[in-house]
């Protein structure tokens, strides 16, 4: 009896340990995944906040790659951008959602393990997932 009520509370203090959007992510893999008997966990990001800013930072980053901006651009964009917000009167700090990002082992279609990288995108109050993308 001790045993069982040991090994109750192990699992217990295992399944209750996860976050929202680990259960979130658990949730998303058990419905999508082709075996999802097959998944490995990697590695699992915390939540980074997205604001109006951060995404027009990440926008000025990838124009910078593909060499559209230089570092100065980059500075002059992001204030004319808060600006430009501000007047609007949206806070561009404000929380739009949250990312997560993901790296697990599962098997596809073929029955081949394969690594995958995947973002994904909750609502504001990470309620559920809004998007998903391969990284």
């Amino acid at each position: 009896m001790r045993k069982v009520l040991v090994m109750i509370l192990a699992l217990l203090a295992l399944t209750g340990c996860k976050e929202k959007h680990e259960r979130l992510i658990d949730e998303y893999l058990d419905a999508h995944l082709k075996d999802p008997a097959s998944y490995q966990n990697i590695e699992i990001g915390k939540p980074d906040l997205i604001t109006p800013m951060s995404m027009a930072i990440a926008e000025c980053l990838e124009r910078k790659k593909a060499g559209l901006f230089s570092l100065d651009t980059i500075n002059v964009f992001l204030d004319h951008w808060k600006h430009h917000l501000e007047s609007a009167g949206i806070n561009p700090y404000d929380t739009l959602g949250w990312e997560v990002s993901h790296r697990y082992r599962a098997k596809n279609s073929f029955g081949a393990t394969d690594i995958v990288e995947v973002v994904y995108t909750f609502d504001k109050g990470m309620d559920k997932i809004t998007e998903t993308r391969q990284k």
